[in-house]
């Protein structure tokens, strides 16, 4: 028994078992809700433009900005198809295999000091200031570049170490050099902390300055030699390397260099400390048990203590390092590099002004950042005493849990966006079984995270236009509130729309265009253009739209023919509760058939379930006014105007359009007239407006 107890005291975890403990870590930080997690962000677009449009509609998309990423993506979409849990593995594929090359640079720059390597690689795959592992067909080729870079970095090593075929591994440092340098601007100029590498590695064998210098000089000159051929192209031949980001900086110093300066300077400092504190800081914000819910609130509490301990029960048995892996040269020399890497990362942003955050969409430019914030906490952690080294790995184990629960509660937050996204398509096609060709879609900004009106109209139009293959595009999503002044020309009615979608073109017209409102748990409503632009409780801008709309776009169709929502993306239709009975009784209703939006409401009040909204009383009570049902019709504009009286004015335009549609009877002059005196209607006004809306339908 002593013996057994002695041995299991001795045990200690191999080196090389890190890439598998890595990998149960980003399986745990990130696999755990794969199944019911979608596509997101740029995401949706990519994946409507390798089915509908092809190979040739990804090099238009791509043609304008990174095309050699580009053609990875293309690869990789023909590869892997339009399956959201195959890119969320592969996603969590590049991420493990980013880690993995991040642990093997740092063991082949520091063969004595494996430990730290170690805790580099746990931090760099849970690092919490990074928000968008969930969006994979994008951030998955992040990482692919990102470990491009590491394994460049890691190859000439190798090679100066003398371990064998100096020029392939030279060969393969150059190759993966330029992958990352051609690919994208963001790791870019990480590829000049080489120098800073061969200077340490060098240091091991050969002493004197001069020498030193001479010999990092003539291993880098190759490297360099890369990055200046790359940056002559961006700057020269490559024509649209501006396109997106203008280097603002420039500008501004010329203009006020003082002003400017400082501004830059708060801005590096303020970056500094958010990649290096505040996003850890994040992985220990506590989820709200109420939004989070019950359930899934014991699955994060369960998940990070779990986590805590396995990770401090592995930390506390890897393999001893060597006892000179606490030299004080080596640990300063590992701070001064990730010091300079956070330093050297942040330029592509600074210089384009772009603002580095720690959420979506703005926590990918931390990603050039993690290299040198781990290493920071990976160095200030070596200077606790080995003799304590149950605190190093207690301190290791709570960043990483934590940062893997947080992980989890981004997740979910992934989850209820594909949710979200799913309800709204949906009640969509209920509502609107087909759009006519060349319809916009303006809409509130959706409270949907994590998607764009850019990225929806990619999903828009892959429900309502699955044939077209053409460079023209049939609908577009617009919020309002984001492109009033510029492709919707202020507006104004009748207006030409020309949309350039990289890969197609959308041609349309401001009075052509569908306006809806979808703010849940109400039901996402089809604004009325008689009636909505009178209604308080919608925003301004989407009582503008509801001028600019029309029903004459919405085209009835039965459901075997209607459009429906790509069941690999959104799954099954949902169960039909309230929200199902009142599309299709306002599909009913812009039919004028009164019949069975009657019969609907009947169904949809049997459910025991309620109006979100008062607009959504809106068809029933129409219903059973052109019915002669003028009891019911009254009751459900009570409850209606009970609400708020901000909807006081919609009721009347209304009522005054039942007026006008129905035949005259003394019940319903009765009950035009108490509706008018209960609600302070104007009869003469809103007569007038909806008369002169009705014909401008017409």
């Amino acid at each position: 028994m002593d013996s057994l107890k002695a041995r299991i005291a001795a045990f200690r975890f191999p080196h090389f078992s890190v890439p598998l403990a890595l990998l149960g870590l980003c399986l745990v930080s990130y696999g755990l809700l794969i199944p019911w997690l979608g596509f997101y962000w740029d995401d949706l677009a990519f994946q409507w433009i390798s089915e509908k449009l092809g190979s040739g509609g990804l090099v238009r998309y791509f043609a304008s900005a990174r095309p050699v990423w580009g053609l990875f993506i293309r690869a990789d979409l023909f590869l892997l198809g339009d399956s959201p849990w195959v890119w969320q593995l592969f996603g969590i594929f590049w991420r493990w295999l980013c880690a993995v090359m991040l642990w093997l640079l740092l063991h082949l720059l520091w063969p004595q000091r494996s430990r730290m390597a170690a805790w580099s690689a746990f931090l760099f795959a849970v690092y919490p200031g990074f928000d968008q592992q969930y969006i994979p067909v994008n951030f998955a080729h992040f990482f692919m570049v990102y470990t491009a870079l590491l394994f460049s970095f890691g190859a000439m090593l190798v090679a100066v170490r003398r371990l064998g075929r100096f020029w392939l591994w030279t060969g393969l440092g150059l190759v993966f050099s330029a992958m990352n340098l051609l690919c994208m601007e963001y790791f870019y100029l990480l590829d000049l902390l080489r120098p800073l590498l061969l200077w340490w590695v060098c240091g091991e064998t050969i002493r004197g300055f001069g020498p030193r210098l001479r010999r990092v000089a003539v291993l880098w000159a190759p490297y360099l030699g890369v990055f200046l051929g790359v940056s002559f192209w961006r700057a020269f031949l490559f024509e649209n390397q501006t396109l997106g980001n203008q280097p603002k900086l420039l500008g501004l110093l010329a203009a006020d260099p003082l002003r400017a300066g400082l501004q830059l300077a708060n801005t590096i400092l303020q970056d500094f400390w958010q990649v290096t504190v505040q996003a850890w800081y994040e992985a220990f914000y506590l989820p709200d048990a109420g939004l989070l819910g019950g359930r899934t609130t014991l699955v994060y509490v369960a998940l990070t203590a779990t986590t805590f301990a396995l990770v401090f029960f592995y930390l506390r048995r890897l393999q001893d390092d060597a006892p000179e892996a606490d030299r004080p040269t080596g640990r300063f020399f590992t701070g001064i590099l990730g010091l300079l890497a956070i330093l050297i990362a942040g330029w592509p942003f600074w210089l384009t002004q772009l603002v580095v955050g720690l959420r979506q969409p703005n926590s990918r430019f931390t990603l050039p950042f993690t290299f040198g914030s781990v290493l920071l906490i990976a160095t200030l952690v070596s200077f606790i005493p080995r003799r304590v080294d149950w605190l190093r790995a207690g301190l290791l184990a709570l960043l990483v849990s934590f940062s893997t629960g947080y992980q989890f509660q981004v997740a979910n937050q992934y989850r209820r966006s594909l949710d979200a996204q799913r309800q709204f398509f949906w009640q969509m096609v209920w509502r609107m079984p087909e759009l006519s060709e060349g319809t916009a879609v303006l809409t509130n900004d959706l409270p949907i995270t994590y998607v764009t009106d850019n990225s929806l109209t990619a999903m828009l139009n892959w429900v309502y236009a699955p044939e077209n293959s053409s460079e023209r595009i049939s609908h577009f999503l617009y919020y309002p509130s984001l492109r009033q002044n510029t492709v919707l020309q202020g507006m104004q009615p009748d207006r030409q729309i020309t949309h350039n979608y990289w890969a197609a073109t959308f041609y349309g017209n401001t009075s052509r265009i569908v306006a809806v409102y979808y703010q849940p748990p109400a039901c996402l409503r089809v604004l009325d253009p008689q009636v909505d632009p009178a209604n308080a409780t919608i925003p301004i801008l989407l009582r503008r739209s509801a001028e600019l709309s029309s029903w004459d776009w919405i085209q009835p169709l039965s459901e075997d023919q209607a459009a429906r929502p790509p069941d690999q993306i959104y799954g099954a239709e949902p169960s039909h509760g309230w929200c199902y009975y009142y599309q299709k009784a306002e599909l009913a209703r812009q039919q004028a058939d009164w019949e069975t939006v009657v019969e609907l409401g009947g169904q949809a009040f049997e459910l025991g379930e309620y109006p979100n909204d008062p607009a959504e009383r809106y068809p029933f009570i129409e219903g059973y006014a052109h019915t002669d049902d003028w009891v019911k019709a009254v009751e459900q504009t009570s409850e209606a105007a009970a609400i708020t009286p901000l909807v006081h004015p919609a009721l009347c335009r209304l009522w005054e359009r039942i007026d006008v549609q129905t035949p005259d009877t003394a019940r319903k002059t009765a009950a035009v007239q108490q509706v008018r005196d209960t609600l302070g209607c104007e009869e003469g006004k809103e007569k007038n407006t909806i008369m002169s809306l009705t014909k401008e339908i017409r």
